[in-house]
């Protein structure tokens, strides 16, 4: 590969000017302490969930690779990045062999793609999908706060359901307290309820710029207007704030939505990444009564990312092929007003200085030193026997070139026709001498 694709190449696939394992190590960080705060809230269940989760998302990788003959990189932390937000999306009751399919499924997924740098969904997204689908009472029912949930085994207390589907099939929620939504004193999955950690997540990956504010921000702008116009229930303030807590919402956001991989590529595409999944989110929520509508809306703006990279360039271009028509038309329009006022145009001076843009030529600098042209060597033809016959235009043999003597007159001496084996020779004439001697 040329150099000149590989620098591009790496452009492509670079976020914010960084590496995509150094966007994943940030990410595995925070994940890492919504883990904790899952701990301390369920127990070694927990931990235990999340740990199958990512042993059986890089195993699962792994194999694929065999299968498909190409090389696994251990240092690749994707595979580790979507098993954690999978086991972070699970219960801390749900069963092991729940996870280990879930887990099993979203490799598959990538590999069915293409696998690293070319899958279209985000895997851990689609594979939650499908298991909340399949089993909802697995996914989305969740055990009461404080209770202690056994590592081996399952669950015989009982399940209740989460905030969201109250809010989304009743139209009411339980009332909270600040210090509970930011605590995360509420029915929900493993990571996704710490409201307060979320968000300084939240901060500490925009400083490093391993996560887009665009997307998040528009998405949760559009999100908010929607939900001030269609409120679940009267208390307008308490209506949005819950809206924005329950579920989800706050965890796709932060790490399922700003994927590397499968999020837009320019600035203007985010923007419109972010208003579709804002105004789809309110259509799910408010007229389908669906629960988990956040993971379903972000596999629809998955499938039109390239697509909504591509308008982004178009508007962009046609943006700025209309200022620039706009601009043309105002110079116009002030050369024809000028022109019907009838002002004379000021005449210049014999001395009016007239600027000139400069003009780069690509000319080396003159260091006002002569030089002297080297002199091309003479040509020489050469005949049979590599005998130089031409030298720029005059004859000459590899002997001395005999000078042709003349006589007083200007005349050249006669030339006798030699005989044969002999040499011609050359009769002078001289007047000194005496006529020819009698015989």
């Amino acid at each position: 590969m040329d150099t000149t694709d590989k620098t591009a190449a790496e452009k492509k696939r670079s976020f914010f000017g960084r590496k995509y394992h150094s966007v994943y190590g940030d990410q595995l960080i925070c994940l890492c302490a919504l883990l904790i705060m899952g701990v301390w809230r369920w127990g070694v269940r927990a931990f235990a969930v999340c740990l199958v989760s990512v042993a059986v998302s890089m195993l699962a990788d792994w194999l694929c690779c065999r299968l498909t003959k190409k090389t696994y990189n251990f240092k690749d932390l994707s595979t580790v990045v979507s098993g954690m937000c999978l086991g972070l999306l699970m219960p801390a009751t749900v069963s092991y062999a729940c996870v280990i399919f879930g887990a099993a499924l979203a490799m598959g997924i990538k590999h069915i793609f293409g696998g690293k740098n070319n899958y279209i969904f985000n895997p851990a997204c689609l594979s939650y999908a499908f298991l909340a689908v399949s089993w909802p009472s697995q996914i989305l029912m969740f055990p009461a706060l404080g209770e202690n949930i056994p590592l081996w085994g399952n669950y015989s207390g009982t399940l209740y359901s989460g905030l969201e589907s109250y809010l989304v099939r009743l139209g009411t929620a339980q009332e909270l307290s600040l210090s509970d939504i930011f605590l995360g004193n509420f029915l929900g999955a493993i990571g996704t309820t710490h409201v307060l950690i979320l968000v300084v997540c939240g901060l500490c990956l925009i400083f490093r710029r391993a996560l887009s504010p665009v997307i998040s921000l528009v998405t949760l702008g559009v999100f908010m207007a929607g939900s001030f116009l269609f409120p679940s229930f009267d208390n307008v303030n308490a209506s949005i704030v819950i809206e924005l807590i329950c579920g989800n919402l706050l965890f796709g956001l932060l790490f399922l939505a700003n994927d590397p991989q499968t999020m837009p590529k320019s600035i203007l595409g985010r923007i419109y990444y972010g208003i579709l999944m804002g105004a789809l989110l309110v259509i799910f929520r408010h007229l389908t009564k669906t629960e988990t509508s956040f993971v379903f809306v972000l596999l629809l703006a998955n499938a039109f990312s390239i697509h909504i990279d591509r308008f982004a360039e178009k508007t962009a271009d046609l943006f700025k092929n209309g200022f620039s028509r706009l601009k043309n038309i105002r110079s116009f329009e002030k050369v024809k007003s000028e022109a019907q006022s009838g002002e004379p145009a000021k005449p210049l001076g014999d001395t009016q200085e007239i600027i000139v843009p400069l003009l780069n030529y690509n000319m080396p600098a003159v260091d006002n030193k002569v030089i002297k042209a080297a002199k091309k060597p003479p040509k020489i033809v050469r005949g049979k026997d590599n005998v130089p016959v031409r030298k720029e235009g005059g004859l000459f043999s590899s002997k001395k070139k005999k000078e042709k003597k003349k006589d007083k007159n200007g005349r050249s001496p006669k030339t006798v026709n030699p005989p044969k084996g002999g040499r011609a020779k050359t009769e002078k004439k001289d007047k000194t001498e005496n006529p020819k001697k009698d015989s």
